[in-house]
């Protein structure tokens, strides 16, 4: 691609093998390859993070230095503190040197402490706030039911005094923090399954938000949209590069116009990232 080198696990070129009537792609030249390996497996992994089976944590910025009890997971971290989960609903806050432990009605799946205030999102879709100095939940708004969701949950973020929150029902809601009020809802997408938002971010002063269905862009001059079956989302600098179910890669700008276009035969990338210049993807068959 123009301004990044796309490599794809050190991917040049592709060459299509067939397995009875699937077919999967191969890497026909390999750059490098790597042929170590960890014992320790990856038992959760959301935006934010994995957690290991020996309760550790990997995060982008690197590994946690805390070691989780049986049952609890990696939501979310940052200056403000770090949020763990487990399936009963208790949830952990780790905030300067202290451990509170709270108790929701069903699991949290998504949570950011803005401030002195944990934003959180239940496994039934119910979102709110819960004040960290009064120990106890100021606000609570029930989501739409949903019966099924794609595991990469996005968490809630801060733009500028207002809260975004990513529900599992493929809409945003914006949150009003200090006067704990909606201020808006946004409609990604309204498909009835996996319909979740799986990416949330700030580029520059651009709202990006994506489901399994739809990428959209938000800003003061209107909204764009991006449809297509995606897999992966991941910005850099000005650039937004989405992984199609098709093993199609396109390069947007931040008003979702494609830029480049790359389509691997049979391929489905389920992970990217970007490092130095380079996309790097993962295929679901390990390549």
């Amino acid at each position: 691609m123009s301004s990044k080198s796309l490599l794809l696990s050190s991917v040049v070129a592709l060459l299509v093998t067939a397995c009875g009537s699937k077919q999967y792609y191969t890497p026909q030249t390999i750059v490098s390859s790597v042929s170590t390996s960890s014992s320790e497996k990856i038992v959760n992994f959301n935006r934010a993070g994995a957690t290991l089976d020996n309760g550790k944590v990997l995060t982008r910025q690197g590994a946690l230095k805390l070691k989780l009890e049986d049952g609890y997971k990696f939501i979310n971290g940052n200056s403000n503190g770090i949020v763990l989960s487990n399936k009963d609903g208790k949830c952990t806050v780790l905030k300067n040197g202290k451990t509170q432990v709270i108790e929701f009605p069903k699991e949290l799946i998504a949570g950011t402490i803005i401030e002195n205030s944990l934003v959180y999102i239940l496994r039934d879709n119910n979102f709110g706030i819960y004040d960290l100095s009064k120990k106890s939940i100021v606000y609570n708004e029930k989501g739409e039911k949903v019966f099924s969701i794609d595991t990469r949950v996005e968490n809630p973020i801060q733009v500028e005094k207002l809260v975004v929150v990513p529900l599992l029902n493929g809409k945003l809601v914006v949150l009003n923090l200090k006067e704990r009020k909606i201020v808006k809802e946004i409609l990604v997408s309204s498909e009835s399954s996996l319909n979740n938002i799986i990416f949330l971010k700030r580029l520059k002063n651009t709202l990006i938000a994506s489901t399994p269905y739809k990428l959209i862009a938000i800003n003061n001059q209107g909204r764009k949209e991006f449809k297509r079956d995606i897999s992966e989302v991941i910005i850099d600098d000005n650039s937004i590069f989405v992984f199609s179910k098709d093993g199609k890669i396109s390069k947007l700008d931040a008003t979702l116009t494609v830029q480049d276009e790359k389509k691997f035969k049979f391929a489905h990338f389920s992970v990217a990232t970007v490092y130095k210049d380079r996309v790097y993807a993962l295929d679901k068959q390990g390549y």
